[in-house]
């Protein structure tokens, strides 16, 4: 999964056919982070009444914590040093892209992680070549924050609260630590394309038209700076158009490869190996579009790049929607397990109640969808029987369970069975909030899970993207 080959990795999948909700939700081209795929069938919940023990259970077992912000201090958080140990990566999920209390707590724990357990990696769901723009800004306060979060392309991400922690890792930095932010997502080809392109033009000008030809075939297809793409989508080509494609890009690998050392002489080995990742990423957007691998085993394939690129001593704290980090069979976390086992800790975030931002749309009269813009919704109550009903039981507002410990007493035996949880993404149907609600077993998909009692909508923030990459 590590390799930086352009061709199809060792555990390639077939892509999964996208579903109603990412096409309802996405720009034009590229969806945006969401779970992978439409809002669930109605579902039944699950019968049974709550055992009266359950309510002791938790508070005996759960970590409460005082509140999400990163401006807390650490002391409440003191048990993530057992919970996290000595693994290389914490990968922290969200059941929606659109609850503040979330995203302030994952940037929480990333300062106690960093500034407690010597993490030194942030990487989240979102544009690869477009996330060092980010991690030049962490490292030397180049550029504009708010910019270079919007031209990440994600409404999802271009918040206050991320804005508010990307300028605590520019102040971390700055008072001397080493702290990278890096994107693992592969959806945008454009900028990757462009800095194949800008590279060639630097270390072998002569080679540059030979080289742009290559990648033609996909770059009338790419997105610009704004992220949106002017003509038609790649994916929508014949198959012998995009399978020419792919020898076109295989042949533009070929003229990095064989010229490596004497491009590397020209422009430095770190920059070569950033150019020949932009190129698997460019890659990768083929690769989705033909079916031959999904976008979460790409992400995954990125991340483990990510990981050889700093080392066996480097620590990552990873940042996705709960499905992409969980280890269920598809997922990102569950090609993740294979390359970091249990060097690997999956923390997935619930809530009872409150509101969230998401894409809101509604069905018409004839089955189709009907976008109605971001908005703030409210929470449907727990489905009876849930996950989200159960940990209502708890006393804590806000707690930390680690679901690694046995579960066969009385107390914990319901966390060992399928239950239904919320699964919303970055989309939201109020009409039909039961179709919101999704069957899993917990433990086996995660470590341990981060539960609010309530939480807030996130602030989208109207900033827009560099104009030029």
């Amino acid at each position: 999964m590590r390799t930086t080959r352009i061709g199809r990795p060792r555990h390639g999948v077939r892509l999964a056919a996208l579903l109603l909700l990412s096409a309802a939700c996405g720009r034009d081209t590229p969806t945006p982070p969401t779970a992978p795929g439409s809002p669930a069938s109605p579902v039944a919940p699950t019968a049974g009444s709550i055992p009266a023990e359950v309510g002791a259970w938790l508070d005996a077992n759960v970590h409460p914590f005082d509140g999400a912000h990163l401006s807390l201090p650490h002391d409440d958080l003191e048990f993530l040093r057992d919970l996290v140990g000595d693994a290389r990566v914490v990968a922290l999920g969200e059941n929606t892209h659109g609850a503040r209390d979330f995203f302030e707590m994952k940037a929480r724990i990333l300062r106690f992680l960093v500034e407690e357990m010597g993490f030194d990696t942030f990487a989240i769901e979102a544009t690869w070549p477009e996330g060092l723009r980010l991690d030049r800004y962490v490292r030397t306060g180049e550029g504009d924050a708010g910019s270079l979060l919007a031209g990440l392309y994600f409404w999802t991400w271009n918040t206050e609260s991320v804005l508010e922690m990307i300028e605590w890792m520019r102040d971390h930095n700055e008072a001397g630590g080493d702290l990278g932010f890096h994107g693992v997502d592969m959806q945008y080809p454009g900028m990757a394309l462009h800095l194949v392109r800008e590279y060639i033009g630097f270390v072998a000008p002569a080679r540059l038209d030979y080289l742009t030809g290559k990648l033609d075939c996909l770059t009338r297809f790419a997105n610009g700076p704004d992220g949106r793409r002017a003509g038609p989508r790649y994916r929508e080509q014949t198959e012998a158009y995009r399978a020419e494609c792919g020898a076109s890009l295989e042949e533009a690998r070929a003229l990095l490869v064989e010229n490596r050392e004497q491009y590397e002489t020209a422009g430095g080995a770190d920059r070569y190996a950033i150019v020949l990742q932009s190129l698997r990423v460019a890659y990768q957007y083929h690769l989705q579009a033909v079916g031959e691998q999904s976008r979460d085993e790409s992400m995954a394939e990125n991340t483990g790049w990510l990981a050889d690129r700093i080392g066996p001593e480097g620590r990552m704290v990873l940042w996705a929607h709960n499905y992409h980090v969980s280890a269920q069979p598809g997922a990102q976390g569950f090609y993740q397990r294979r390359i970091f086992g249990d060097d690997m800790v999956i923390l997935g975030f619930t809530h009872e109640g409150g509101s969230f931002t998401a894409a809101g749309f509604t069905e018409d009269s004839s089955g189709g969808l009907r976008r109605t813009g971001l908005d703030a919704f409210e929470l449907d109550p727990p489905v009876e029987g849930s996950f989200e009903a159960y940990f209502a039981e708890a006393a804590a507002p806000r707690f930390v369970l680690d679901l690694r410990r046995p579960l066969d007493d009385p107390g914990s035996a319901w966390l060992s069975e399928r239950r239904l949880s919320r699964d919303i993404g970055c989309c939201y149907n109020p009409e039909r909030p039961e179709g919101f609600w999704r069957d899993m077993p917990l433990p086996d998909w995660y470590d341990a899970i981060i539960h609010f009692e309530s939480t807030r909508p996130t602030v989208v923030l109207s900033t827009r993207p560099p104009p030029t990459w």
